[in-house]
């Protein structure tokens, strides 16, 4: 094993153990045995199928937006705009859905909406991303900030949507949009759970990564992020990369919207994004920018919300919202982690990357991994095309 990869695993298992040595501390605090607590977390995720189920279901929208993060956050472009993003992809697939079945007499089969929710969430949370895309291309508007106060515009928007053209017209305590066509349902992958079709769009997604990841075009947006100048004589540009990172990330957060409607609530509610956007951010960054590592992250970070349920059953004293404090913990573990190692993108680079330091020259060079196309590999192929 590298010594790279050695080091992003002993950074994960560090921060894991230290949320798990938080969560003993708070249970004891909270007057209950930490053993105690601890067994009914893990009887809370595992003591029936549908526990089980649970777990799937919540980190499939993490795990969706972690993994479409990861060529923006390989190439430096910080987006957390997924939380609106989501929404608006909701509100497309929503809108979509009604549409189709309506044109279809309200007998549209299934597979027709399926792809209808699939495409039109993309779409939304496509279109959603582009805009401060633009933003940070035409006058340097900083990412972090454009995406964040979208965010904002989302949400009122969502909310506006919700009591005008898509409420429902049932008496309901908070808005919420009428139920999808049962057609247009995710079926279910294990029955009496509510673990959904969804998750193999999880495993597709990170095949795909998997083999991105060993790409040339990789390796360019790794070189963009340590050494932007090089990347563009290997012809990444500033445009292409901020505008394909963010529209890929924006799309994976559109299909999730669609996911939350037509898999977990079977219709538009105004908490339809549930944090998930924000998560997938310190899920990305806890797998370490690697798909299976995101995979893994994404269910222990679903773990957490699944079993608190079964924590507090077994204590009586802690209450499940203590998974909430658990994930704020792992988020500043995260956080310090990406300021230890002060440059965290180019720290998870792969193994033969350039990085500020190597401007100079001299040394050996880096010893590359078989098969895969890594940044050294792009830059030796630019020296020998410029000897040429």
């Amino acid at each position: 094993m590298r010594t790279l990869d050695r080091r992003r695993w002993v950074l994960t298992a560090s921060v894991v153990l230290a949320v798990v040595a938080v969560a003993a501390l708070l249970i004891l605090v909270a007057g209950a045995d930490p053993l105690v607590g601890i067994r009914g977390l893990v009887e809370g995720i595992s003591s029936s199928p549908y526990r089980i189920g649970e777990v799937f279901v919540g980190a499939v929208p993490i795990g969706i937006v972690a993994l479409t993060l990861i060529p923006a956050l390989r190439a430096g472009v910080f987006s957390v705009g997924a939380e609106g993003q989501i929404v608006i992809g909701a509100i497309a697939a929503t809108g979509a859905i009604f549409a189709v079945d309506q044109l279809f007499g309200g007998a549209a089969p299934g597979p027709v909406l399926w792809i209808t929710g699939f495409v039109a969430g993309a779409v939304g949370g496509g279109v959603t991303a582009l805009i401060p895309a633009f933003l940070a291309v035409r006058w340097r508007v900083n990412e972090i900030l454009s995406t964040l106060l979208l965010n904002y515009l989302a949400a009122g928007f969502l909310g506006w949507t919700l009591r005008t053209w898509l409420a429902t017209g049932e008496q309901t305590a908070t808005p919420q949009s009428a139920r999808l066509p049962d057609a247009a349902v995710l079926p279910l992958l294990v029955p009496g759970t509510r673990a959904h079709w969804g998750v193999l769009l999880v495993l597709v997604i990170g095949a795909a990564l998997f083999v991105w990841r060993r790409s040339r075009s990789s390796a360019r947006l790794t070189v963009f992020a340590t050494r932007p100048k090089l990347a563009l004589r290997l012809g990444a540009t500033r445009t292409q990369v901020v505008y394909s990172t963010m529209l890929l990330s924006g799309v994976g957060a559109g299909v999730v919207g669609w996911i939350q409607v037509a898999g977990v609530n079977n219709r538009l509610l105004n908490s339809v994004s549930g944090g998930v956007g924000f998560s997938g951010i310190a899920v990305a960054l806890l797998g370490s920018l690697t798909p299976i590592g995101i995979i893994l992250a994404a269910l222990f970070f679903s773990a957490l919300t699944a079993g608190a349920v079964g924590m507090q059953s077994a204590t009586g004293t802690v209450p499940a919202s203590i998974a909430e404090v658990i994930k704020g913990v792992l988020l500043i573990g995260v956080a310090c982690i990406a300021a230890y190692q002060r440059h965290p993108l180019a720290a998870l680079a792969p193994a033969g990357a350039p990085t500020a330091a190597d401007d100079g020259g001299g040394g050996a060079p880096p010893v590359e991994p078989a098969g895969e196309a890594t940044a050294g590999t792009l830059v030796e192929a630019e020296h020998e095309r410029g000897r040429a």
